[in-house]
């Protein structure tokens, strides 16, 4: 940081007489073990005496200062015996606004030179550092001729005033500039502010909304919040739902509990889900950029359409809540079976080993449609395995409320983490090879992709789909780590309403 206040001759005349009034400094015996000491270390002090204290004093810390810790060897040694007074404090504070400490440590600051000077030139710093500076240091006013602009933007950051629960302004300008870089130079960046965010006493939640925020900005969720809906119902054709949902916010627990009701159809059922969607981005606005959907669902509603409820955001085109949002089913039943937990983490395990690993065989497992398995064979072949990861069920076995006969069930008991399924209603004698072409790719952005497919964007661009209506029937039950840490969250607790466990 620097002062712009008084020149700096005038800030060695105010510390001179600001030494002058130290007692015993007045003797010239304490002046001279000092320039000793300093010759020593350094070279002898060339200075004429003019026999008046602060002017000699004045002399002695100019000439110090023309070496690097040159003044402040000086004055480590005069103040030998002396700190700990109002007199000494004083000297000490006229010190540092000739040699202000800075925000960032030289390596810091020259590492983030670099990164900047590797930046994308269609992405100029100027109007971006405007947003966190009231104006723009101006190029060359008491500065070499030739300085590089971004030197005088992060030297005018590092002053930049520190707003209450803000992230200091220059980690701020450092997020919006990362976002919109490319992914290798957007991690340096992140990398050097986690570190910098670490020393400086920035908390980890204040940098993670700052990025949020920005990555909202630029239209590029960093960490997309995730509204979780749990349904339940006692029958596949219930003539009652219980629905209750939560927001969770980046960086933060879940919010209250926004719905907590019962409803009597399915067309009230969408309306239920609807408002709850729009008090959610109406609560987020710019930070609902991504938003993320889930459904926390019993095994008797696992194929419920839940993609396909309506959604008008604001009054706007009516449309699927999955062709705007990622929209994931979880299962309930796994949530409440925690002995279930380890078989699944057991599979995360092996994704997260390999992280490329593609939706097709070993990882992934098809189902013809007509095709059911005993659960008992299901349960012995995958009891012990890290892969399959994913099952595709072309016809989805129906559910009669008898679990010991269900091999779905067994799915979600041996730790299945992704289940895609085509509802009965879009099967399709193609629908398989369309399914491979559309979804092909890394199995980590599986619901990604999954999100493309509902909003009608083929694979290959085309327009193909649409007479196998995979966009409008497929479902996809994905359960994760994060997700079931979302759910603890949430259901872990007491709860807040009534409703059926």
């Amino acid at each position: 940081m620097t002062d712009v206040g008084a020149p700096r001759t005038d800030l060695f005349w105010e510390l001179a007489g600001c030494l002058a009034r130290i007692p015993g400094l007045s003797r010239h015996l304490p002046l001279r073990r000092a320039a000793d000491a300093f010759a020593e270390r350094f070279g002898p002090l060339d200075v004429e005496h003019s026999g008046i204290l602060r002017e000699d004093l004045y002399a002695i810390l100019r000439s110090c200062d023309a070496y690097p810790t040159g003044l402040r060897f000086y004055l480590d040694t005069l103040g030998s015996g002396r700190t700990g007074t109002l007199a000494w404090t004083a000297v000490e504070q006229m010190y540092l606004r000739l040699h202000p400490q800075r925000l960032l440590t030289p390596g810091e600051y020259d590492e983030l030179n670099d990164l900047l000077s590797c930046r994308s030139p269609r992405v100029p710093v100027e109007p971006i550092a405007l947003r966190f500076l009231p104006f723009l240091p101006p190029r060359g006013l008491g500065d070499p001729a030739h300085k590089d602009p971004v030197v005088l933007l992060l030297d005018a950051l590092e002053d930049a005033l520190l707003i209450p629960d803000e992230p200091h302004p220059l980690l701020c300008f450092v997020e919006a500039v990362a976002v919109r870089q490319s992914p290798c130079l957007e991690r340096k960046l992140r990398a050097w502010g986690d570190r910098v965010a670490s020393r400086i006493g920035c908390p980890p939640h204040l940098l993670r909304r700052i990025r949020a925020r920005e990555a909202a900005r630029a239209g590029r969720p960093f960490e997309p919040a995730r509204l979780l809906v749990e349904i339940v119902a006692r029958t596949a054709t219930p003539d009652e739902y219980h629905v209750r949902g939560w927001l969770l916010a980046p960086g933060q627990g879940p919010d209250t509990l926004l719905a907590d009701c019962r409803v009597t159809s399915r067309p009230a059922l969408e309306e239920a889900v609807a408002g709850l969607h729009q008090v959610v981005v109406d609560r987020l606005g710019e930070l609902s950029a991504g938003l993320q959907v889930e459904f926390l669902l019993p095994r008797v509603l696992l194929w419920l359409d839940v993609d396909q409820f309506m959604i008008g955001p604001s009054g706007s085109v009516s449309r699927p809540i999955g062709a705007d949002h990622t929209v994931l089913v979880r299962s309930r039943d796994r949530f409440r079976n925690r002995h279930w937990w380890p078989a699944l983490h057991r599979r995360l395990a092996w994704l997260e080993a390999h992280p490329d690993g593609a939706f097709d065989a070993p990882a992934v497992r098809c189902v013809e449609a007509g095709v059911t398995s005993e659960p008992s064979d299901v349960l012995r072949q995958l009891r012990n395995s890290d892969t399959p990861f994913c099952f595709v069920l072309m016809e989805p076995p129906p559910y009669d409320g008898d679990l010991a006969a269900d091999p779905v069930y067994v799915l979600l008991e041996v730790g299945i983490p992704a289940i895609v399924a085509l509802r009965r209603s879009g099967h399709h004698a193609d629908a398989l090879p369309a399914l491979r072409t559309n979804l092909a790719g890394s199995l980590g952005t599986l619901p990604d992709r999954v999100r493309l497919l509902r909003g009608g964007a083929a694979a290959d661009g085309g327009a193909g789909l649409v007479p196998l209506d995979l966009h409008r029937h497929i479902t996809l039950v994905w359960d994760s780590l994060d997700g079931l840490e979302g759910a603890d969250a949430v259901l872990g607790h007491p709860r807040t309403g009534g409703g059926r466990r």
